[in-house]
């Protein structure tokens, strides 16, 4: 199955970085002309890069696929096209995060709710509608900004799909929920609504080659095969688990590495410096190790806590008395310094996770929240330097 999740060539990232930032500017998706020219200077293919990217549902010309773009194939692109970014491109540009990532699953959760209250009857088909006025209403803080983008949004994103719409001569819009959007119920944050979009989105069909004696080449498709997933048992007592031998131990494929927030051997350079420097390195490589082991088993509060005492911890390496003077003082360099304030800023998601007391809503923190893992490289780089 494609995993819209791995990891992209640095061309693949030119791209969206090339799409995204326009759009975080000034809220408007770029031209394809502009994109191709630009692209274009870089000496690469916009129209070959963008078919390149992953995408999971039906195959080109069988129904509508999802990837990090609007892009649909097989379709041509005109210049004067404007193509933006899917919810799930945010794992790649994490700009986009708190513009379009936090918002839209803060509405998801809302319209996700709407539908579970929504009273049925017996005798006739009821379907919830929701218009900006609604969000408003469960969302007050949500901005004017993200309102204007929101219909773009959800016209592209599965979880929406479904149900009809309505465009008034104001520009009022009213829409219906579609009928799944139950399904995108108790999710965390981007990588977890990712992984529910590709799991409900329809397998590919598999595609056979055959060549024709007399005639030219015939692409015939087949179903692809059945997937049997475990599912949860159903309110009417159904449950759709089968019994299946184990996999013999020589196929079982060996589990991936788990992944980690700074790299052993950046840790390994700091136990190096233990006896060769005036500052005691047990704790800060301690913290290391324990934001490792809590960032690979995503545990977000843990990790967010466990960054904030790093970032506490050093700053008397780099001869500054707190982080904050550390970001806006230390020599860094333009793009450290930048990682630096990044960092800085985002001392408030320590706070959440410490200090926000209990509520009669759910508000919880998930690994999309944790910040880049190279920012912190980067200054344990320096700290490192200045040992």
């Amino acid at each position: 199955m494609t995993d819209l999740l791995a990891p992209l060539s640095q061309k693949q990232k030119l791209l969206l970085r090339t799409m995204a930032d326009p759009y975080l500017k000034s809220g408007r998706w770029p031209t394809w002309h502009f994109v191709r020219e630009t692209m274009t200077r870089e000496r690469l293919d916009a129209d070959e890069l963008i078919q390149s990217l992953p995408r999971v549902g039906p195959p080109p010309g069988q129904g509508t696929s999802y990837g990090l773009t609007w892009y649909n194939p097989p379709y041509y692109i005109q210049d004067d096209h404007r193509l933006g970014l899917n919810i799930a491109a945010a794992h790649h540009i994490s700009d986009l995060i708190p513009v379009m990532v936090h918002p839209f699953l803060n509405v998801l959760r809302e319209l996700v709710q709407m539908q579970r209250e929504l009273p049925l009857s017996p005798d006739e088909v009821v379907r919830a509608k929701y218009t900006p006025v609604t969000i408003r209403g469960a969302l007050p803080s949500i901005s004017d900004l993200f309102m204007a983008r929101l219909p773009d949004i959800l016209d592209h994103e599965p979880a929406t799909w479904g149900g009809s719409k309505w465009v008034g001569q104001d520009g009022a819009w009213t829409r219906e929920l579609g009928r799944d959007i139950s399904r995108y119920d108790d999710l965390l944050g981007l990588t977890s609504y990712v992984r529910r979009v590709t799991e409900l989105m329809p397998e590919p069909a598999n595609t056979v080659v055959q060549a024709a004696r007399n005639g030219p080449v015939q692409h015939v498709h087949f179903p692809a095969p059945v997937v049997i997933r475990d599912l949860p048992r159903s309110v009417t007592g159904f449950n759709s688990d089968l019994e299946v031998a184990p996999a013999p131990e020589s196929q079982v494929p060996p589990a991936p590495p788990a992944p980690v927030y700074v790299d052993e051997s950046l840790i390994k350079e700091l136990e190096d410096e233990q006896g060769t420097t005036q500052w005691d390195l047990g704790k800060l490589i301690q913290l290391i190790r324990e934001l490792n082991s809590n960032f690979a088993v995503e545990n977000p509060y843990a990790s967010l806590a466990l960054l904030r005492a790093i970032l506490d911890h050093v700053p008397p390496v780099l001869g500054m008395p707190d982080f904050k003077q550390a970001a806006s003082n230390y020599k860094w360099g333009q793009t450290d310094g930048g990682y630096a304030r990044m960092l800085r800023d985002a001392r408030a998601l320590g706070d959440d996770a410490l200090h926000r007391q209990i509520g009669r809503k759910p508000d919880l923190l998930s690994m999309d929240d944790v910040p880049s893992r190279r920012w912190l490289v980067k200054i344990l780089r320096h700290v490192i330097d200045a040992l």
